[in-house]
């Protein structure tokens, strides 16, 4: 017999809590990021939010495609500032 988590193992989509176990979130992060335009395209089945593996899978690799890797502190712009010097006092000199 079958266990109901292990229902879903075979099927062609993931719903929003196997989605957030996958990429190590919370399932309100995926709501919030499905809302804002940056989780893969989904659909909505009753009350539940399900995600083709194969759009998941697609997402995936834009992102990774997209993803360079950072060069922060190898170019100029990147660099810490210098020091800053000491001001020179206003007061004029004594002679």
């Amino acid at each position: 017999m079958k266990t109901p988590a292990s229902d879903h193992d075979d099927s062609p989509h993931l719903d929003v809590a196997q989605l957030a176990r996958r990429w190590k979130t919370t399932p309100g992060a995926i709501y919030i990021a499905r809302h804002r335009g940056k989780a893969p395209a989904g659909f909505k089945r009753g009350v539940k939010v399900l995600f083709p593996l194969d759009q998941v899978l697609a997402f995936e690799a834009a992102q990774m495609a997209g993803d360079r890797p950072s060069h922060r502190g190898t170019t100029v712009e990147h660099r810490p500032a210098e020091a800053l010097r000491a001001r020179r006092s206003r007061k004029p000199a004594t002679t």
